[in-house]
């Protein structure tokens, strides 16, 4: 029997984070814009980033979290060219650090494109508990 289930199967046991946004050509995202926040103690998981650009540029993009030394999820090449760039991780998709956002990251304005994010969050860190021992 297959342990496998659907993306959708995730973003209803667990939180949906799932967003869609716009970028116009005048936007400039050089310091980080986040797009997803994160829940103390959760982790996001990215299932998959579509990106469709319809105004081409030379700037780069970073989609990735916001830890101190940041884990990069996608990273579409400078001048992708119009149409669509999927980044597909997946079912259970890929984790970024615990309890950092999602952020997108782009190196200059110029770039106008539409992004859906498919993605979830789930508590990864262990909780402690607050009741007193019980001695018996």
């Amino acid at each position: 029997m297959s342990n496998s289930h659907s993306p959708e199967w995730y973003r209803q046991v667990y939180r949906d984070a799932s967003i869609s946004y716009t970028v116009v050509a005048a936007t400039d995202y050089s310091t980080a814009s986040v797009k997803i926040t994160a829940l103390t103690g959760h982790t996001i998981f990215i299932q998959k980033i579509s990106y469709n650009v319809s105004t081409d540029s030379a700037s780069t993009q970073l989609f990735q979290d916001n830890a101190n030394t940041p884990i990069i999820a996608a990273a579409p090449k400078a001048s992708p060219g119009l149409g669509p760039i999927v980044f597909d991780f997946g079912a259970r998709g890929f984790a970024l650090t615990e309890a950092k956002d999602f952020t997108h990251k782009m190196s200059a304005a110029g770039i106008a494109a539409t992004i859906v994010v498919e993605a979830y969050q789930r508590q990864t860190a262990t909780g402690q508990s607050t009741s007193a021992a019980r001695t018996f």
